[in-house]
């Protein structure tokens, strides 16, 4: 059982290790959208050291703001991802502390 339990905890490090380098691999931060008279304009916004930056990708949906857009969203289902497979690893750990204090 045990080793069962190792494996587990082996395979959830490595998915981890996995979605760390697809998170790295798409841009930081989240499209922000603002409203100037009467046209939308499109932003990536994220925090450089202490302060947020703003990064036009364009006007009404542009190519680039789609681009960016799509690749955002990917990161943000493998962050999800992420958070479950740590929410996981987490029970194998306290399973894996059980198994070592009963043998």
């Amino acid at each position: 059982m045990i080793d069962v339990i190792k494996d587990e905890y082996r395979r959830l490090n490595e998915l981890i290790d996995f979605y760390d380098k697809k998170i790295s691999a798409y841009p930081k931060g989240s499209i922000s959208k603002k409203k100037r008279q009467d046209r939308i304009y499109y932003y990536l916004a994220y925090r450089d050291h202490s302060r947020v930056k703003f990064e036009y990708l364009g006007k009404d949906a542009s190519e680039k703001y789609k681009e960016v857009s799509q690749q955002v969203e990917h990161r943000h289902r493998y962050e999800k991802k992420k958070k479950e497979v740590m929410e996981s690893l987490k029970e194998i750990e306290v399973l894996l502390r059980a198994a070592k204090r009963q043998s």
